[in-house]
């Protein structure tokens, strides 16, 4: 199933329907239990934590996390790394519309987003003085963050770019020193993480960092511009605290990370529902933030919800994980897609076409194939 070329959206649909008409958690056919309740998540992501293998998205060897110590000192560095650099000021977006549209003006979903993030968190990912690593990072993020993580394209054929990159960071961080002075960008940050890590390791937790700044804000970007254009935003006179309402109902109705994954470290129970030591518990996000139990309208298009929330709405709403986690750079993440967001909504005309009506998701959710179109207004 999850192979499947055309993505998984038609799952995640029958996901949420079941979640609507099941109380507490239930078995997927193929076994996994699945969560789609907030206190239930909040639960198994704090609560009771302890029943779960320690697991980390981005700091993680394999499927096997990096020590609490290394995540704890890379966590404290990610964020000291991106308040580093002033990357609003610093950001030419009408260059990077330049040069990642096509000839016809268009800008091809599931895209160009990430190259878009790819540009703004430039200097953070490995500045100038990387000339050889910028290459790499460049070609991991066509060749892996959006060939395979977004589009799926992995499932038709041996990839084999992926582990030459990595190959490739490994002999390139084998040859630079730990900086003495504080960390500029990731490369500095995976250089002097403590711990025997191999230039190996190393590689891979760059490429996790890369796929966490780029990748998952850069999908998000494209959803906000789409539904900024569609939903009235795409103006002159729109405000930052509209854009900042439709970014977080933009995570709320397609979360880019629409899942959560933990497994069972003991048995227990969650929410009165047996669970083995070994059995995965699939988070659902997306269901959490489409329950019509917590959410009016949870299938629309409504930023102006952001203006009132209620106490259920706000613990029902998850879109950067919670507890150990929970994704440390959140903030910069929401900073720089509403930053982008004004700056292309305020200054951009803007026409979509889909080709399919349907999301498309893999590791990532990502907006339906097809193009936008942004023509500079003054």
């Amino acid at each position: 199933m999850f192979l499947n070329r055309r993505g998984l959206w038609s799952h995640l649909r029958r996901w949420e329907q079941l979640a609507a008409d099941t109380d507490g958690p239930f078995r997927l056919r193929f076994g996994t239990l699945f969560i789609a309740d907030a206190d239930a998540a909040r639960e198994v992501l704090v609560g009771s934590a302890e029943n779960y293998l320690s697991q980390s998205g981005f700091f993680r060897l394999g499927s096997t996390p990096v020590s609490h110590l290394v995540r704890t000192e890379a966590s404290r560095e990610l964020i000291k790394v991106l308040a580093r650099h002033d990357l609003d000021s610093a950001f030419d977006v009408d260059a990077a519309i330049r040069e990642l549209r096509d000839n016809r003006s268009r800008l091809r979903h599931q895209r160009w987003g990430v190259g878009v993030i790819r540009r703004y968190f430039a200097p953070a990912i490995a500045d100038q003085r990387h000339p050889e690593i910028n290459a790499l990072v460049d070609a991991y993020v066509t060749s892996s963050v959006v060939a395979d993580d977004i589009v799926g394209r992995m499932v038709r054929r041996p990839h084999r770019s992926v582990p030459l990159i990595r190959a490739g960071f490994a002999e390139q961080l084998r040859r630079l020193p730990v900086r003495s002075a504080d960390a500029e960008d990731l490369v500095d940050l995976v250089l002097g993480l403590p711990g025997e890590l191999s230039p190996a390791d190393r590689a891979q937790l760059l490429q996790r960092l890369v796929l966490s700044t780029v990748g998952f804000t850069g999908v998000t970007l494209e959803w906000v511009v789409l539904l900024g254009i569609q939903y009235g935003y795409n103006r002159p006179t729109v405000r930052p605290e509209e854009i900042r309402s439709l970014v977080r109902e933009t995570l709320r109705l397609y979360p880019t990370a629409w899942r959560l994954v933990r497994v069972a470290a003991t048995d227990h129970k969650i929410a009165g529902v047996p669970v083995h030591e070994g059995e995965h518990v699939l988070i659902g996000t997306h269901a959490i933030h489409r329950s019509g139990a917590v959410w009016d309208r949870p299938l629309e298009v409504c930023p102006s919800r952001w203006e009132k929330l209620t106490d259920d709405q706000r613990r029902s709403y998850l879109p950067f994980g919670k507890g150990e986690g929970m994704c440390p750079a959140n903030g910069f993440a929401l900073k720089a897609l509403e930053h982008l967001g004004c700056l292309i909504l305020r200054n951009y005309r803007g026409e979509v076409r889909l080709r399919r009506r349907k999301p498309h998701a893999r590791t990532l959710l990502a907006p339906p194939a097809g193009w936008t179109r942004l023509t500079r207004t003054g």
